[in-house]
């Protein structure tokens, strides 16, 4: 049976866990398992031989823990063709990278299937499950925080990229959505170990943060997509941030009026999320936004394909 797109079990601190025994790799099954494990409205896999590969690797949590980093686990997607690739980290939200069926959500499992089939390798980071959490979006204190826990867990997977013969280590970018798009902004801003990541893009982040900040800047070009609408995360102090010096000559701002948060989801009916802390009323809109997602790949794949190949 081929080995479904859902959660590895993988939980705790420490290079051992249960079941997780190595990596485990498939190629022909690959379209079996991708259509078991993708929610409804997930777009199916295109036939052909592809791989992918569970893989665990230590984050650069070490000066957290006080003793061995927690063992991360990701997934690994190889396009066609013969390596080295160049390769996308995928960053998932607050909600996790899977969703309460225990399968990859639809969101990561579209991008990150596109992405594959425009001859990207793909590694989608799993933040929560190796610290056993399954979300934080309605925590009012997070146990994994974006400029902490994650942004180590963003330099672990490039540093892992990089030790990889199938990757082009002068081809890596970063890609999170939500938290996962304010952690691109802490691991690829000044004074830590993003510079490697050759671009970034991140979609409705909480620029609150590094707005505070008068020192921040990304350490090379970045696209920021945001909802103009977006309650959860508005776009305003992302928008300030982007008029700075430096920020401003190595950021591309694209703000979609109509949108809401998560306005990439694929097939996501607009709805009211509610006990949500970190958004400034508590609760937001969350849904598809079809124009906005559908542009929202356009300009990552011209901006991946500038940045990656030009």
């Amino acid at each position: 049976m081929p080995f479904p797109f859902c959660r590895t079990g993988l939980t705790g601190t420490g290079l051992t866990g249960k079941g997780l025994t190595g990596a485990a790799l498939f190629s022909a099954g690959l379209l079996a398992a991708l259509t078991l494990g993708a929610p409804q409205g997930a777009r199916a896999a295109t036939a052909g031989l592809h791989a992918e590969e569970i893989v665990r690797f230590p984050s650069q949590d070490g000066d957290l823990t006080g003793a061995v980093p927690t063992a991360l686990t990701g997934r690994f997607l190889r396009p066609t063709g013969a390596g080295p690739y160049p390769t996308v980290v995928l960053l998932h939200g607050c909600a996790g990278l899977y969703n309460k069926n225990g399968r990859v959500s639809a969101r990561h499992l579209d991008w990150a299937l596109t992405l594959r089939d425009q001859g990207y390798a793909v590694l989608m980071v799993d933040s929560f499950g190796p610290r056993g959490i399954d979300q934080v979006c309605t925590h009012t204190e997070r146990a994994v925080r974006a400029t902490v826990e994650r942004k180590r867990d963003a330099w672990a997977a490039l540093a892992y990229l990089k030790n990889r013969k199938d990757v082009d280590d002068d081809r890596i970018a970063v890609m999170g959505w939500s938290q996962g798009a304010g952690t691109v902004l802490a691991a690829y801003g000044p004074g830590g170990k993003g510079a490697g990541y050759r671009a970034a893009i991140a979609l409705y982040p909480g620029c609150r943060t590094p707005l505070k900040d008068a020192n921040w800047q990304p350490e090379g070009p970045l696209l920021m997509l945001l909802g103009g609408k977006d309650e959860w995360t508005p776009p305003e102090p992302c928008l300030e941030l982007a008029k700075r010096d430096p920020v401003k000559e190595r950021t591309e701002v694209v703000v979609y009026p109509d949108a809401h948060h998560g306005f990439d989801l694929p097939s996501s009916p607009l709805h009211k999320r509610t006990n949500l802390p970190t958004a400034p009323a508590g609760e937001a809109t969350v849904g598809t936004n079809e124009t906005a997602r559908q542009d929202a790949i356009a300009r990552v794949s011209a901006f991946l394909q500038e940045r990656l190949r030009g």
